[in-house]
């Protein structure tokens, strides 16, 4: 079954119009065209699919002819099903919109705004939140620098990205996010392509090197001293530094379990003394055993929690991805922050979030020896790459003491 409507984008443009858009359904999958036209909020008809008659004049004819193209894409998109029926052929959504696209300058395929819209809508309507977070980041970003109100493919070009890359370093960027922007754009143009939007030859990563922009992280862990440290310091008097710790370990003992993970934790979960969970990140299938110290953990957080979640950091059981990301996002700074006072009253000198849990976990299991992929499969990750990533260098002063030993031992 296939299904198409018009309607308006959600949020207006700078003129304060919200785009006109074309929604094309198709067992049970979506996407969106943006027209060239748009209008104001309340001269739509959402019965209708169609803009109002109640103008006079110019306004009138600017009606009628928005309303004649409405009128004529669903008369298109009717004769493109009918003869594959009668054919009895298959087609895809990007055939179908390739059908529309044909021939119709008042379908904006070159534009590379509308486009990167489209694909932050299916990454909203598919609930890949942080996706769709990041791509708007992204082309807001771009509008920003570009400040036009439009922007073609064929104008994003090589010279475009140097000069945008000029841009957000004049701005304090640094490569890590840099290479997360022009990673996004260069997804957009694979997509662009890979539909027949584009032409291959207007890709414009051909000379721009993201590659050149990855430097080795250093992705910061405490030692087991350190850790030890944190763990019997006593917080009893402050509450927001107690329950910073608390996660922060429990993450840590629960295998470097991420905090969206966590924050979605139920009595689902658990069984037979074990936790058993999907990541949220990968969808990779993680189960282990709970150890001690996370259950007394649970325990006493279980108690404070009023929904099924069995840490009191949802407030409800109704919460969108959206909603359940912003909440994340919040109570992650307040711990953040409150991790930050405590490095500071512990004298350790490094930049210690709650992600570094995972760190930990990772570069503690490589300090005893533990193959690297007996810890990948821990941490749930599908590839070595990932889990090489993740693992420190040996500090100096452990890898002389490995060398030691190999001496001692001749």
């Amino acid at each position: 079954m296939s299904s198409n409507r018009f309607s308006l984008r959600k949020k207006p443009n700078k003129n304060g119009q919200y785009s006109i858009i074309l929604l094309l359904v198709k067992n049970r999958k979506n996407t969106s065209i943006t027209t060239a036209y748009s209008c104001n909020f309340e001269d739509w008809s959402f019965e209708t699919n169609m803009l109002k008659a109640n103008k006079k004049g110019q306004e009138l004819k600017k009606v009628i002819e928005i309303n004649n193209f409405i009128s004529k894409i669903n008369l298109k998109i009717e004769e493109y099903i009918r003869q594959n029926r009668n054919l009895e052929l298959d087609f895809s959504l990007e055939d179908l919109k390739d059908a529309i696209k044909t021939n119709d300058k008042k379908v904006n395929s070159n534009d590379y705004y509308n486009f990167h819209q489209e694909i932050i809508d299916e990454f909203t309507t598919s609930n890949k939140t942080s996706s769709a977070k990041i791509n708007k980041e992204t082309l807001s970003s771009i509008k920003k620098f570009h400040s036009k109100e439009n922007l073609k493919f064929s104008e994003l070009n090589y010279e475009f990205i140097v000069k945008y890359d000029s841009f957000l370093r004049s701005r304090g960027g640094t490569d890590s996010g840099i290479g997360i922007k022009m990673r996004t754009i260069r997804a957009v143009f694979n997509k662009a392509i890979d539909r027949k939007h584009i032409p291959k030859h207007l890709y414009p990563f051909e000379l721009y090197k993201i590659s050149a922009l990855k430097k080795e992280a250093k992705r910061e862990y405490l030692t087991a001293d350190e850790l030890k440290a944190l763990e019997i310091k006593d917080l009893s008097n402050n509450k927001k530094h107690q329950f910073a710790k608390d996660m922060y370990l429990f993450s840590y003992y629960c295998r470097g379990m991420n905090f969206i993970d966590i924050m979605k934790l139920s009595s689902s979960n658990l069984f037979e003394g074990k936790i058993s969970y999907l990541r949220n990140k990968t969808g990779a299938s993680l189960e282990f055993e709970i150890p001690k110290p996370a259950i007394k953990t649970l325990e006493f957080y279980n108690k404070q929690s009023c929904n099924k979640y069995l840490f009191p950091l949802l407030l409800s059981e109704n919460m969108t991805n959206q909603q359940i990301e912003n909440r994340g996002h919040k109570k992650l700074g307040e711990i953040n922050s409150a991790l930050k006072e405590m490095m500071e009253d512990l004298k350790i000198n490094k930049r210690i979030t709650f992600y570094t849990a995972r760190h930990t976990f990772a570069t503690l299991l490589k300090f005893k020896n533990i193959s690297i992929d007996l810890i990948g499969q821990s941490l749930g990750h599908s590839d070595v790459k990932s889990t090489q990533a993740y693992l420190n260098k040996l500090p100096s002063q452990k890898l002389d003491l490995i060398i030691q030993n190999a001496f001692d031992n001749f």
